[in-house]
């Protein structure tokens, strides 16, 4: 971990925060006050001022929107769960009428001998009996 921390650039840098660091390096000189206390560079300090509301708006406006994505994908990963356990029962049924098909295709050829069956003990019992069918 400290290795990957060598590896951090300076405040700003490929963080998308262009601008900000400049926001922190301009120097405010407070040596001289005026008699009403305010600085000589009042202009400057409003610009910084701005400036640090337009950055703490954006701050707040950033985790709004995180905290509305974490929201979603809470949401998402419920609906996620919900339509894997559907299908769970889904398969589990498809395994069932799989296995019952299979008992009646087993039973198939069966069914298909019933008529030569039916014809064969037609013939024994006109044997045994003696009596001719028309």
């Amino acid at each position: 971990m400290p290795e990957a921390m060598k590896n951090v650039s300076p405040v700003g840098g490929g963080l998308g925060l262009d601008g900000f660091e400049q926001i922190f390096n301009e120097t405010i000189e407070t040596t001289s006050l005026t008699a009403s206390g305010a600085l000589p560079n009042q202009e400057q300090l409003e610009k910084l001022l701005g400036r640090l509301t337009e950055l703490i708006a954006f701050s707040v406006d950033q985790r709004v929107e995180n905290a509305r994505m974490a929201g979603q994908l809470i949401e998402n990963q419920r609906q996620l769960v919900a339509t894997q356990q559907i299908l769970i029962r889904l398969m589990e049924k498809s395994i069932e009428l799989t296995k019952h098909i299979s008992t009646i295709e087993e039973k198939l050829p069966l069914v298909f001998e019933l008529p030569k069956l039916v014809d064969s003990l037609k013939d024994r019992l006109v044997r045994i009996e003696g009596i001719e069918i028309d």
